[in-house]
């Protein structure tokens, strides 16, 4: 069994914490009303009797007629489904959302059908006294019956899809409300934002629940340690690509959150990012429970594979579906007869994860023009510190997309869900000069742009230790802003947004607006009506920033967003990534930063398999504003009026806040060398002797004490996160890197292992 989570600390729990979790009064609005449905109980049959015999079709297969192409973008390709009924989700008499009863469905799911006397089906008394099944047809269409223990599950599924050709992948994604996960106040999660989407996460998590409990080792499933074993032929778990027929790297791992085997998921994480308008099927096969005794098929999905004729409308209308996935799991040597389960979904378009943004980013750069967005100068201060000589504070003028400029905020989007100018809004910077750029004769400065770290602001960290160090050694004139949605003036909103998670997109909306943000910073960096106008930024008539070219560097959150913001930067080429990763789905669980934020998404959704769940979920909108929805137009294929990036990638091994294991993922699905020799050498990704011109990743092995292997985070901070930063190599091969003819060199002397690291344990 799983160990469980460790006790939390609770750090920083606000009032907007307290307020959503715990109902507690007195903290302020937030300008909405949340109001809390009552609860009522769904009509369904209630008798269980014993199935009738089973008789086989006559027909061994099933030949899907083709799906009609719909119209799409030039730059996605689609994978279409076999057809599938126009039918709303399904719910059946013995599975409810969380084993507790559900509300009444709402309108996006089916009426009940209208019980007609149909001899020989399930509208017929005497087929629904043996046929237990029936209750599908009988019951609202909310749920999946593949999975009869929980509603979303298997998840991803197109089971959620329908088809739309006005999308890039041809489908639209279609939560019923109350299929979602509800609360602690039983008020369901809202989907209208998700179903904007045309698919789902390319860093989707896979999950499933077999409640008799599931044994990996016993299954020879492929663990986090062993990537190549989920690509052998006999692994139990495989994720195929059904346009391609490759098969996808991946490993399993059990929910460490889960208390019990029943409500202990089973979770399939790919080991690189899936393919935009890609469709993908999941196979599970000869799982073994902790008796070692082989996992047995569900009842309803064992009618589909064994080709069982029923009465069931139900399950019948997927057949055809079904069908396909058996085919193309057999042409890739996989038995249907050995299948526990099976399923697929589609992978959202490149054009739904980054198209908001880059219709804001266009707009705003026609709003502003050629040159620098308006700013004003409100603090100089001089002798700052030893190595700082001038800090420069002051705001300037942003194109807002958002309802309003502080949280909470979302999109101000058009009738066809394009983010549109909402006025302007003032966002903050702060620049460090540093003294040897200025003595003994001012020396221009290369322009670097700061990222920061979670629920930090520019203006705190952009003075920190490391960066004056930066700046100082190597002549960086370093800028900063803050990365609105999570900086300091984000956190008690977030945590309202964890009591109800229909808010999430408030998060990711202003993620969104803060890479305008950066962006446009980057403009005052460059522009000649900028930063260099200002008599802040020149000494002895000489402006002290060298324009030929701009760089970014971002530690931690700042690492982790600019990807994400490098991929949608019109203005930049080189960057360097410090300890950072994506997905976020992968990362929460496995950070240490997470535990306040888990002890109050915990009061929120106390029900376990809804939380696990939900991080599948929130990170179908994050993409639209992390590295996930990007990485596919970082490195090559760049997003429209965008070049194509060089990047370098810091990462610390056994890091507490932001795993490694996730930046491994990240550096596969980009497909760039590690630096040779590596300090951590990773299946599947090459690695490359330095000098080079390009991208790297460059692991640094600083002797922390290593994380758990499952979904929990590290028992205590063991310094590596801050000690990379540090490392004279480290900044030595930021500064090689980050310069018009930039190349990765290795200043490690062989692989960057170091021993004795301060603040390290």
């Amino acid at each position: 069994m799983p160990p469980s989570r460790p006790p939390v600390r609770v750090l920083a729990v606000t009032c907007g914490a307290l307020v959503f979790a715990f109902g507690v009064a007195g903290c302020g609005s937030d300008h909405e009303t949340v109001p809390t449905p009552t609860p009522t109980r769904s009509t369904t049959p209630t008798h269980t009797v014993p199935p009738a015999t089973a008789t086989r079709s006559p027909s061994a297969t099933t030949t899907p007629s083709p799906k009609a192409t719909p119209t799409l973008s030039p730059t996605t390709t689609p994978s279409p489904l076999p057809p599938t009924p126009t039918i709303s989700p399904t719910v059946t008499a013995s599975q409810t959302r969380t084993q507790t009863p559900t509300t009444t469905p709402s309108a996006a799911a089916s009426a009940s059908p209208t019980p007609t006397f149909e001899p020989g089906t399930c509208f017929d008394p005497t087929v629904q006294a043996t046929e237990p099944l029936c209750a599908l047809d009988l019951a609202p269409q909310i749920c999946d019956f593949l999975v009869p223990e929980y509603c979303l599950y298997p998840y991803p599924s197109s089971f959620y899809l329908r088809p739309d050709p006005s999308t890039a992948t041809g489908y639209r994604v279609n939560y019923p409300r109350d299929a979602m996960p509800p609360n602690a106040r039983g008020v369901h999660i809202d989907p209208k934002e998700w179903n904007t989407l045309d698919g789902f996460s390319p860093g989707s998590m896979m999950l499933a629940l077999f409640p008799e409990g599931v044994d990996l080792a016993a299954s020879q499933a492929p663990p986090i340690t062993n990537y190549a074993r989920s690509l052998e032929a006999d692994s139990p778990t495989v994720i195929l690509d059904a346009t391609t027929g490759e098969r996808v790297l991946h490993f399993a791992e059990l929910d460490a959150d889960g208390t019990t085997d029943a409500n202990r998921s089973l979770i399939l994480r790919p080991g690189i990012r899936l393919r935009e308008g890609h469709r993908y099927i999941v196979a599970l096969r000869h799982l073994r429970d902790r008796s070692g005794n082989e996992i047995q098929p569900r009842r309803a999905f064992q009618v589909l594979r064994d080709r069982i004729v029923t009465p069931v409308q139900a399950i019948e209308s997927r057949r055809a579906h079904f069908e396909d996935i058996f085919t193309k799991l057999e042409e890739a040597g996989i038995e249907r007869e050995s299948l526990l389960l099976a399923w697929d979904f589609v992978v959202a378009s490149s054009e739904a994860l980054t198209g908001r943004a880059l219709a804001a980013r266009d707009q705003a750069l026609a709003a502003v023009g050629s040159g620098a967005p308006a700013f004003e100068v409100t603090a100089v201060d001089d002798n700052f510190s030893e190595r700082i000589c001038r800090r420069v504070r002051g705001t300037y003028r942003v194109p807002l997309f958002l309802t309003r400029d502080r949280p909470p905020a979302a999109y101000n989007l058009d009738e066809n869900g394009i983010p549109r100018q909402n006025g302007w809004a003032q966002a903050p910077f702060t620049v460090i000069i540093p003294c040897s750029a200025i003595s003994p004769v001012p020396v221009p400065g290369r322009p670097m742009i700061y990222g920061h770290g979670l629920f930090g602001t520019g203006a705190g960290e952009v003075t920190a230790g490391p960066q004056q160090t930066l700046a100082s050694r190597f002549g960086f004139i370093i800028a900063a802003t803050d990365w609105i949605g999570m900086s300091d003036e984000d956190l008690d909103n977030t945590f309202r947004i964890i009591g109800d998670l229909s808010r999430f997109n408030q998060l990711a909306d202003r993620l969104q607006q803060s890479l305008i943000n950066q962006i446009l910073l980057g403009q005052l960096l460059l522009a000649d009506d900028g930063f260099v106008a200002h008599p802040a930024f020149q000494f002895d008539g000489v402006p002290i920033i060298d324009r030929r070219e701009l760089f970014y560097h971002g530690n931690s959150q700042g690492g982790i967003e600019g990807a994400a913001f490098m991929a949608l930067a019109p203005n930049l080429v080189r960057g360097v990534l410090g300890v950072g990763a994506s997905n976020y789905s992968f990362l929460l669980q496995r950070s240490i930063d997470f535990n306040p934020f888990f002890f109050v998404l915990a009061q929120a959704y106390p029900n376990v398999v809804d939380r696990a769940v939900l991080y599948g979920l929130i990170q179908q909108l994050w993409d639209r504003a992390e590295p996930n929805g990007y990485l596919s137009r970082l490195i090559e294929n760049p997003l429209p009026n965008t070049p194509a990036k060089k990047i370098l990638i810091h990462t610390g091994i056994n890091d507490s806040q932001v795993s490694h294991y996730a930046t491994e993922i990240q550096v596969r699905s980009l497909g760039i060398p590690a630096m040779a020799p590596s300090a951590y050498p990773a299946f599947g990704i090459p690695e490359r002797e330095a000098p080079f011109d390009g991208s790297a990743w460059v692991p640094f092995d600083v002797g922390g004490s290593a994380p758990p292997l499952d979904n929990r985070p590290p028992e205590f901070e063991n310094g590596v996160h801050e000690a990379v930063r540090r490392l004279d190599a480290a900044q030595r091969q930021l500064d090689a890197f980050l310069r018009p003819d930039g190349r990765v060199e290795n200043f490690c002397g062989g692989p960057c292992v170091f021993r004795d690291v301060p603040g390290v344990r």
